[in-house]
């Protein structure tokens, strides 16, 4: 459970709602270029919020990493809130929502035991659980599934024909932190051997002879667009996305690669949690499903089915691209 001292910046009662749910948002540098004005932002918006005050002593704190703070507080907290009422455990009092800006920084909130349990997709848990000897231990399951796949998609007359076609092209990724739309694909084409060289974001793509030249779209709308629109060879999304948002351009578009698949989110537990508030965890949150207060619950949380403990295979297969992905990430 956390316990904050001067370091803490705000708990925030939002409109009634108690116990209240708090984040951290620590020396935020979300992106390279944009650092010292996503810090601002964030200060801003941590002012702006009403009713700050410092977070109770015995919460339960649910970590997760973003740069939208409004709309990771509104999202999570509630669901924080009745996790940790039907904990029924008298040493927790509250639940908060811890937020941070990157990877180093929630790896820094596990060990210092700011943060209970981290929730994310699992390649950035790969590296935070690096980082902060953290334990995947739970899957997170939507629509009645408990993985996905990311795709690699081209134009439909596109000459690409698989990916060592990419060589000499330009590919869009949606962002740096995103398992479909970048890490999950670019594991794939490391893998197949082709050497990725990042472009400038503001300049119009060039290709590099002899490398596949990247940039990040900011979004799958512009990945499907720009590719509709010729300005770059590739994009990346998730099936599901892709059949969600292609709309209108599918018939435009052709899938070049399919990866394997991987867990949608997971749920990490901070090395160092206590083996009580550990199994009440487990047990809560696996048996969400079977009574109505806990079917509430997952439908707050962005509509999950279930959560079930994370299978052996599949906490397998993460382990064997866990170097490639702390590469890409430059944690290696």
């Amino acid at each position: 459970m956390m316990r904050r001292g001067l370091d803490t910046h705000a708990l925030c009662q939002r409109e009634g709602r108690k116990p209240e749910a708090s984040f951290s948002l620590l020396n935020p540098l979300f992106r390279r270029v944009k650092g010292e004005t996503m810090r601002l932002l964030f200060l801003l918006t941590l002012l702006l919020l009403p009713d700050c005050r410092i977070a109770d002593a015995n919460s339960l704190t649910m970590g997760t990493i973003g740069n939208s703070p409004v709309e990771e507080i509104r999202r999570f907290t509630p669901v924080i809130r009745k996790i940790a009422a039907l904990l029924q455990l008298p040493e927790i009092d509250g639940g908060e929502v811890v937020m941070a800006a990157d990877i180093p920084q929630m790896a820094e909130l596990l060990k210092n035991g700011k943060v209970d349990f981290y929730y994310d997709s699992p390649l950035p848990s790969l590296a935070v659980n690096h980082l902060a000897g953290s334990e995947m231990v739970l899957r997170r399951w939507k629509h009645d599934h408990p993985e996905y796949t990311s795709l690699i998609f081209v134009k439909k007359e596109s000459t690409i024909q698989d990916l060592a076609g990419l060589n000499g092209e330009v590919i869009g990724f949606k962002d740096e932190f995103s398992s479909s739309g970048h890490l999950l694909p670019r594991i794939a084409m490391e893998e197949a051997g082709l050497r990725l060289a990042p472009l400038p974001e503001r300049a119009p793509p060039a290709r590099i002879p002899g490398q596949t030249g990247y940039l990040f779209t900011r979004g799958n709308e512009n990945s499907i667009v720009w590719v509709s629109f010729g300005r770059i060879a590739a994009g990346t999304i998730s099936r599901e996305e892709f059949l969600a948002k292609s709309k209108g351009d599918l018939d435009q578009l052709r899938i070049l690669h399919e990866t394997f698949p991987i867990p949608r989110q997971v749920i990490n537990f901070r090395s160092g949690l206590p083996d009580r508030v550990k199994s009440a965890l487990m047990r809560t949150l696996t048996g969400l499903e079977e009574s109505t207060a806990g079917k509430e619950v997952l439908r707050q949380f962005e509509k999950t089915t279930r959560f079930d403990p994370l299978p052996r295979e599949a906490m397998s297969r993460l382990e064997s691209i866990k170097p490639i992905v702390l590469k890409i990430l430059g944690l290696s």
